[in-house]
């Protein structure tokens, strides 16, 4: 019989979890990893959360996951890890996320091997893919199924909507938050990424997230993200009139302008997707159009 917040979660899904053996969850702190963490412990399982540091996740994200993780008394092991060391990702190539995601594992693993030689106990490698990845171009699922990660969310047939949902009804705080993929999805394949471009558009990114919204209406820009083809544009899913001179300012303060700016009914996948029309804001003009 499952009670409290667990009652919540479906029944297969709780078995499933029930039956693993103890867990390390690589942790982004973004909602599926946290998610992942939450559900297991509400099962009742044994949950150390890996996070690694390195120049394609924004500081201030490592630090809320630091933060998020102490508050709900989750374990945490921290772990650093530069990515554009490896060369698939120095060169940026369309197979970038395998080679970072075969790298973040074998990092993962070596951090828990020393941990293991330290306090003893195996843990099983888990990570938060969810449904909704496995039919999206996503090269690191490969480096996931060669390494024997499991994805217990996406095994459970959890897509987002439904983590979002089952996130709200066991008491998950900010069940809301919107995905935040690396920092070296925002270049267009073959630009090469250095660490001083990812940390100015991290930079870019957090100042862009503090704007006041002028309604109430959630955050002030929707979802975004700058994306470097390699002129820069910027993707909104909503455009306030009154915050574009805000908005400007930012980007030329971070060195981004000039910039296009454009909505879109979604930011996912970009570099990834077929080409599309892009609705561009421009002073004096209500919409222009350009095919990317």
């Amino acid at each position: 019989m499952v009670a409290g917040p667990a009652a919540a979660l479906p029944g297969d899904f709780v078995r499933a979890l029930r039956g693993l053996p103890p867990l390390a969850v690589a942790f982004s702190g973004g909602l599926d990893s946290r998610f992942l963490c939450h559900a297991a412990r509400l099962c009742g399982c044994d949950v150390l959360a890996l996070h690694a540091r390195g120049p394609h996740i924004p500081a201030q994200e490592s630090a809320w996951a630091a933060q998020w993780a102490n508050a709900a008394g989750l374990p945490l092991l921290m772990l650093d890890f530069d990515p554009l060391s490896l060369p698939e990702v120095a060169r940026n190539s369309r197979q970038r996320c395998y080679d970072c995601k075969k790298g973040l594992i074998a990092a993962l693993r070596a951090a828990l091997s020393k941990r293991r030689a330290r306090e003893g106990g195996d843990r099983l490698l888990c990570d938060g893919s969810n449904a909704d990845d496995l039919h999206a171009f996503r090269p690191g699922l490969r480096a996931l199924a060669e390494a024997r990660v499991r994805s217990p969310l996406a095994e459970a047939g959890l897509d987002k909507a439904a983590i979002r949902s089952l996130a709200g009804s066991t008491g998950l705080v900010w069940p809301e938050q919107q995905a935040r993929p690396c920092l070296l999805t925002r270049l267009a394949y073959g630009l090469s990424p250095d660490a001083a471009l990812l940390e100015r558009l991290a930079g870019l990114e957090a100042a862009l997230a503090q704007l006041p919204a002028p309604d109430e209406g959630g955050p002030a820009l929707g979802d975004f993200r700058l994306r470097l083809r390699p002129a820069p544009l910027l993707q909104v899913t909503r455009l306030p009139a009154a915050l574009r001179p805000q908005v400007e300012e930012i980007l030329a303060a971070h060195g981004f302008a000039p910039c296009q700016i454009a909505e879109t009914g979604g930011v996912s996948g970009f570099f990834d997707a077929p080409p599309r029309v892009l609705h561009e804001h421009k002073p004096g003009l209500d919409f222009t159009t350009e095919r990317v």
